[in-house]
């Protein structure tokens, strides 16, 4: 695989709660519903090149849970604005198609989330879809421990002595902070080995596409 470019996403996302009257069956099918997804594009050199940004308007969970509320200090309001989910995928496609893409995320739950969302509009899969753990990463050549650790993203740039200058749970700015880790493992790959792309390959997977039924 050559010229890959690394595409590091980030998705906020609803669910149910108590105020949204979806059955089960439906719940099922879309646990949760994404309403933002941030990414920025690294280069086969690690160089930021340009970002992406959307809010995303649910269309199964409008109401927005309490609990998502607090983490994400987003109000109801907010999911008034944006796009369709099937708008905000194609502007993500078009922005993270050039080259190969690999796509990185804190880790696999994102990866798995926006499959599931692209499922339930029965928007076609990039095939392959090559993922990176970056969370797995960092534990393994960031602090060399077991790859089952599960660090926050707040632990690793405190731990690589990276400023926070901007408020977590926000998809871009998540997505900018996840890059940086991934940027501060590539430079401490290059000091210990001659090809850092050859050793993140190690590290890719392909996530199940398999639908919910």
């Amino acid at each position: 695989m050559t010229d890959m470019n690394y595409i590091v996403f980030d998705l906020e996302w609803n669910i149910a709660g108590n105020k949204n009257k979806v059955s089960k069956a439906e719940q099922k099918k879309l646990p949760f519903e994404i309403i933002e997804i941030g990414a920025v594009k690294l280069d086969s050199e690690m160089q930021i090149v340009s970002s992406f940004n959307s809010y995303v308007r649910p269309k199964l969970y409008p109401v927005i849970s309490r609990y998502v509320s607090r983490v994400t200090k987003r109000d109801q309001e907010s999911l008034k604005l944006g796009k369709s989910f099937p708008d905000a995928a194609k502007d993500f496609h078009s922005f993270s198609k050039n080259g190969r893409p690999v796509f990185c995320s804190w880790s696999k739950s994102d990866p798995q989330v926006l499959i599931e969302n692209l499922n339930y509009y029965d928007i076609e899969l990039l095939n392959p879809l090559y993922c990176l753990d970056v969370q797995t990463l960092f534990a393994v050549v960031g602090e060399k421990v077991n790859s089952s650790t599960q660090r926050s993203i707040e632990y690793a740039l405190e731990y690589l002595n990276v400023t926070l200058d901007k408020p977590l749970h926000s998809a871009l700015n998540d997505a900018c902070y996840t890059a940086k880790i991934l940027q501060a493992i590539w430079l401490e790959l290059g000091d210990n080995s001659s090809s850092p792309s050859e050793t993140l390959k190690e590290y890719l997977y392909q996530p199940s596409a398999k639908k919910r039924r």
